[in-house]
């Protein structure tokens, strides 16, 4: 923030035209734009700092969010204003343009329940920008699909550019390693998520917990192999974590020996299984992220030379839609959901979504548009703020973590290989326990919508205050 401060006092004393330090400024407004976003989100009520101030300045009470959300959407009107509307190239890749900044905002509006505005925005960007989907998904977080060494990319609206020795990052080590333990793991619950290859529910799971929904009789519930998750599922599971057949950069997996590397991957790798050895990417949840590794750099530190996504044109499309759905009472046209969700899906060669179908087999329409989001945009960054916005911490936040089936577990591994936790109320094993099963994890929504102010913080300064219920 302080960067962005600085460079914002004392820009316009450069002796360079005033249009190209407005672009400049304009980019550094969007920067700042998302640094806020990210801090009222998290916790509401921040101080607003709009300049580089001296110690004495320092100590200053929290700014309403209200205010400081407003102050954010002049920002990004002031930078869509004085961004160019092409897409940057050659020298300029990577940089911000007039779309980022309205992409910025619509997403800002959408989580501040701005409907309108979140709608408006979203549907100019579909409307007048040169951004579509990009024709493969898996690509979209690989370097195969890169911007700026692929311009049939033009999904990709603000991206984290590579630069080799300056900026790079860590996720192939991260999502899937042969010789460590794997940090981001995919949760069971996010492949619980994935629908069927004919558009119904594997499973009811937490989405219709205690309902009676149509479930797809192409899934084989309840599960008795690792390999019965991945049948007949959204494509898009398999372009998401790695599944039984794939190609295998986690050196040994969960198969019987303990020390061998496999170039084809078939089971997920506990430690405790594998006499707590590092010769293989040990996991906590049994699932491992395909997005963003890279099967050549797996095991390397700081090495990775994929962009990371930050907002897609996919995002755009979702935004609109659920923007749409509370501004129109809760309910979307076909013509809408085709316009919107059914790209997404087509791209992919999914069954779409039907609102005919839909009532039939008893699915919600906003359940499933939450659904969608939550499959299409994993590891983009946004589900713990969507999860916020949507106000549902009590049913995704304050579960216990799992893995597979202890059925499945039994079968194929041979063992549960957290014998102490039992399991959920899905038959699934329990790697960390939620209050219900003696753990720590919950979330009380009396005060967990908003995080703590923490403690030196508020020693420092007391004019900050506490969140409701943190006192």
């Amino acid at each position: 923030m302080f960067t962005c401060n600085n460079f914002l006092d004392h820009y316009d004393k450069a002796n360079v035209d005033q249009d190209t330090k407005d672009v400049y400024a304009a980019e550094v407004k969007v920067i700042r734009a998302l640094q806020y976003f990210w801090l009222t989100s998290y916790w509401g009520d921040v101080p607003l700092v709009d300049k580089v101030i001296n110690a004495s300045e320092a100590y200053m009470p929290r700014t309403p969010k209200e205010e400081v959300v407003q102050f954010i959407m002049d920002d990004l009107d002031w930078a869509a204003s004085k961004l160019g509307n092409e897409i940057p190239s050659g020298d300029n890749v990577g940089r911000i343009n007039r779309w980022g900044a309205l992409a910025l905002k619509a997403r800002v509006a959408l989580q501040n329940e701005m409907w309108e505005v979140a709608a408006n925005t979203a549907k100019e960007i579909m409307d007048n920008s040169p951004y579509e989907l990009y024709s493969n998904y898996r690509d979209m977080y690989k370097l195969a699909g890169n911007a700026e060494t692929n311009p049939a990319n033009r999904e990709a609206i603000i991206y984290s550019l590579f630069v080799d020795n300056l900026r790079t990052n860590n996720m192939s080590n991260y999502t899937c390693t042969p010789v460590d333990y794997v940090r981001l793991n995919a949760s069971k619950r996010l492949v619980d998520a994935f629908l069927c290859t004919d558009g119904k529910p594997a499973k009811a799971g937490l989405e219709y917990y205690g309902q009676t929904v149509t479930t797809s009789e192409l899934y084989n519930y309840p599960e008795e192999h690792y390999t019965d998750y991945f049948e007949n599922r959204d494509p898009r599971l398999q372009m998401t974590v790695y599944s039984p057949g794939d190609e295998w950069p986690g050196g040994d997996d969960g198969d019987p020996d303990t020390d061998t590397d496999n170039d084809i991957y078939q089971l997920p790798r506990f430690a405790v299984l594998q006499n707590n050895n590092r010769l293989g990417a040990n996991g906590l949840t049994g699932f491992y992220f395909k997005k963003y590794n890279s099967m050549e750099l797996a095991g390397l530190f700081n090495r990775d030379h994929n962009n990371i996504n930050v907002i897609r044109y996919s995002e755009i499309l979702l935004i609109y839609a659920e923007a749409l759905f509370n501004l129109q009472g809760g309910t979307l046209t076909q013509a809408q959901i085709d316009m919107t969700v059914n790209q997404l899906r087509e791209r992919v060669d999914m069954h779409p979504m039907n609102l005919e179908e839909l009532e039939s087999w008893g699915l919600d329409l906003e359940t499933e548009l939450h659904r969608e989001r939550r499959v299409e945009m994993s590891m983009d960054g946004m589900r713990y703020f969507d999860v916020l916005r949507w106000k549902e911490g009590e049913v995704h936040l304050g579960k216990a973590m799992v893995g597979p089936s202890l059925e499945v577990c039994m079968n194929d591994l041979g063992a549960n290989p957290y014998p102490d936790n039992g399991t959920d109320e899905f038959g699934d094993i329990i790697y960390e326990k939620s209050v219900a099963e003696g753990g720590l994890d919950n979330f009380d929504p009396t005060k967990h919508y908003l995080w703590p102010v923490p403690y030196a913080e508020r020693i420092k300064n007391p004019d900050l205050g506490q969140n409701p219920g943190w006192e």
